[in-house]
């Protein structure tokens, strides 16, 4: 998903559809105090009239939690004042982070600047030329990305996480990973290489982050080396196109839906070619922290969707909370994105209405902290 400057998911024509023990030392510094993964939420970005800092400190309300981690996209329309860093989203949550100790921020960067068919950037440096993961992979690039991280250094959010490229292996992003697998990699490397040789920049964290399922190709084959990435990332929402799934019949009955949404969530999500147990298995293998950094139930036009999906949000709940999945974090996706309806919160505001009440009952249960925990 993504920002107000091309902020969707994923069309709806594109989606088709040995653990190995992880050295203790490594996730005991990697969890809350009580050993819960860290939770975030994604509530519209910065400078959003109803997102951003005080709709993340809203959300954190609701769940009676003393803080939330925040996530944010960088605009993708050229280098300058978007993915090096602008003032304007770099100021908002440098002085939320400031305010309460504990909060972080999840960042997602694009990799290639300006529209899906990679003419690049239309203003600032490279306006009209085309942008490509062969001249990323030249280290053509770096030095944008030296540049944010010094951003992020100069901000005080240099201990942020970076979604680099997030949901490369779909089709709906400039940075669609497509057959260039190699090139990927390597740009890959050439970025993590710049920005940590920032001083101050060392604590950074670095997501590689694909979408559920095989969708345009095994993500697995754009790995840029363990050396050079901390989590691996997975982003989930409650849909699916498999057959004798979304949408169920006109007249089906609850039972048959209840189905549904059992099948959608055992063949699909959890089990499917490149789901959740393919990724968590991923992460151990290669002895790094798994993550969530997108989830969410899903109300769609084209009722794709499970809608109000108590069992959805139960079985993410039971995921995230079995310690044999090592989550280190999950984000929420709360919002009314383009592509699908994902807000449960009441919002800002505290007064508006979501599409999903059971869920947002049920979530709301087993994800808030009852008021003598928080502290």
């Amino acid at each position: 998903m993504i920002t107000t400057h091309v902020l969707f998911r994923r069309p709806t024509a594109l989606l088709a559809f040995a653990f190995c023990a992880i050295s203790p030392l490594a996730h005991s510094a990697e969890t809350n105090n009580d050993g819960a993964p860290h939770f975030a939420v994604y509530r519209w970005g910065a400078a959003n009239q109803t997102g951003g800092s005080k709709a993340n400190a809203a959300f954190a309300a609701w769940l009676n939690r003393p803080f939330v981690w925040a996530e944010d996209f960088e605009p993708i329309e050229r280098w300058e004042d978007n993915i090096e860093g602008g003032n304007w989203q770099m100021g908002e949550w440098s002085d939320w982070k400031k305010a309460v100790p504990g909060r972080r921020l999840i960042l997602s960067i694009p990799l290639l600047p300006g529209g899906w068919d990679r003419s690049g950037p239309k203003s600032g440096s490279g306006a009209g030329q085309p942008v490509s993961f062969a001249a990323g992979a030249k280290g053509e690039y770096n030095e944008h990305f030296r540049k944010l991280a010094e951003q992020l250094v100069k901000f005080g959010l240099a201990d942020s996480i970076l979604r680099l490229g997030w949901e490369f292996n779909g089709g709906w992003y400039t940075w669609r990973v497509d057959k260039s697998t190699k090139e990927f990699a390597e740009y890959w490397r050439q970025i993590v290489k710049t920005m940590r040789s920032v001083p101050g920049a060392e604590k950074l964290q670095y997501c590689w982050n694909p979408a559920l399922g095989w969708l345009s190709g095994p993500a697995d084959q754009a790995w840029p080396g363990d050396e050079f990435v901390d989590i691996v990332g997975l982003d989930i929402y409650d849909d699916s196109w498999a057959a004798d799934t979304y949408p169920w019949p006109t007249q089906a009955s609850p039972d048959e839906i209840a189905a549904r949404r059992q099948k959608v969530w055992n063949d699909v999500l959890l089990k499917g070619d490149h789901g959740l147990l393919f990724w968590k298995n991923f992460a151990d293998q290669h002895h790094k922290l798994f993550a969530l950094p997108e989830w969410g139930v899903d109300n769609r036009e084209d009722k794709h969707g499970g809608g109000d999906n108590v069992y959805f949000v139960e079985q993410m709940h039971h995921f995230i909370s079995d310690p044999s999945n090592h989550v280190y974090f999950h984000c929420y996706f709360d919002v009314q994105a383009g592509d699908g309806h994902h807000q449960l919160s009441p919002g800002l505001s505290g007064n508006e209405t979501t599409e999903a009440p059971k869920a947002a009952a049920r979530f709301n249960e087993l994800f808030s902290l009852p008021k003598a925990a928080a502290h």
